[in-house]
């Protein structure tokens, strides 16, 4: 589901702008600062509502504006093309409009608009908290399972629940909690594991066809000893998290573990090897939606050059145009994003002191 047309307005390093992106590749280049990467931040925000480079959108936004605007025409393969709308202020408040219509939360978009980001820390994804691989593997899962969501929305208040009586020391009303939390534990775990049995063997093979010298693996840990019941680890516990004050187990502790010879593949793996096993983990998640959904993840590839040689560019630019999905990649240098890829379908833009100009040679 491609962008086809965009309009932006109020975003930092860049000036109100309207274009027409090509429905496949996109290359954009410009000098630091001139506002190539600010476009692609743009898309992240209306899909996500996040920035992937600081975590408060009012840094988002430029110094002297109150309120960031955006406006995409989107092609969806069930309903043809739509408008979404965004409108951020800098006081925190937002709206969100498809069609014209009020769409009542942010994963409303994400779904319309499903977005992947190779950027230059992505490598938190192996060296980051466990909250950052957790996300990855909840993108995957909402993205096929439309109910995920709910799910979690349920496990969230049976946690913020157990977690209040056991604050207040209220024992007696923890068994009424517990199979609650349990139920929607187990809901959310089960959900999980399924999705990481179908994603492992397309992981593989996508960081073969990237770097066959590459060997990581992927290990699931649901949150609590992976052997017991969930509910025989709060019996056991329950004194320690009476202690506490939360709950010390369940699926909001989960944690995928990323492995190159038994070690933290973070620790093992050099920079350029880590943005190969980053890339082949976001591109394989792509693919897997594609086949499972038939919809297609657009790309934002920010510094394509990052850490990678010339070889490992055109592994995964190959990969990007084997996907048939829209990718918008940023460079420094015109040559580093034409060099070893050239796709017929494609546009080229240079971006500089904000502004945005199609390159027509």
């Amino acid at each position: 589901m491609p962008v086809r047309h965009l309009r932006i307005s109020g975003v930092r390093n860049l000036q109100p702008l309207i274009f027409d992106p090509h429905p496949h590749v996109n290359f954009i280049y410009g000098d630091n600062g001139s506002g190539k990467t600010s476009i692609l931040e743009g898309i992240a925000v209306m899909a996500s509502g996040k920035s992937f480079r600081t975590n408060q959108l009012k840094h988002v936004l430029a110094h002297d504006n109150d309120r960031m605007e955006m406006r995409f025409s989107i092609e969806d393969p069930d309903m043809g093309v739509c408008e979404m709308e965004s409108l951020r202020l800098k006081a925190g408040d937002h709206l969100l409009k498809l069609n014209g219509s009020v769409l009542t939360s942010q994963a409303e978009a994400a779904h319309w608009l499903p977005v992947q980001i190779i950027e230059p820390n992505t490598f938190k994804l192996l060296s980051g908290s466990p909250e950052e691989r957790r996300a990855f593997i909840d993108w995957g899962v909402f993205h096929v399972e439309q109910s995920f969501m709910e799910q979690w929305k349920t496990f969230r208040k049976h946690l913020k629940q157990r977690n209040a009586v056991l604050k207040q020391k209220e024992e007696e009303w923890l068994d009424v909690w517990n199979a609650g939390f349990i139920e929607a534990a187990e809901h959310i775990d089960n959900e999980r594991q399924a999705y990481l049995k179908r994603f492992k063997p397309e992981f593989e093979r996508i960081l073969n066809e990237l770097d066959p010298s590459i060997s990581v693996t992927l290990a699931y840990y649901p949150g609590w000893e992976k052997d017991s019941r969930l509910a025989d680890v709060l019996s056991r516990q329950q004194e320690r998290d009476m202690t506490l004050g939360y709950t010390q187990s369940g699926p909001h502790r989960a944690e995928l573990r990323i492995k190159c010879d038994k070690q933290p593949a973070s620790e093992i793996l050099s920079r350029g090897q880590q943005k190969t096993v980053v890339s082949a983990l976001k591109i394989a998640q792509g693919s897997l939606f594609q086949q499972e959904s038939g919809r297609r993840t657009i790309y934002l590839v920010d510094d394509l050059a990052s850490e990678l040689d010339e070889k490992h560019r055109f592994a995964l630019c190959k990969l990007l145009e084997d996907l048939k999905c829209q990718v918008f990649i940023t460079s420094i240098d015109k040559e580093k994003l034409t060099d070893v890829w050239q796709p017929v379908a494609s546009k080229v833009f240079h971006v500089e002191h904000g502004k945005l100009e199609e390159c027509t040679e």
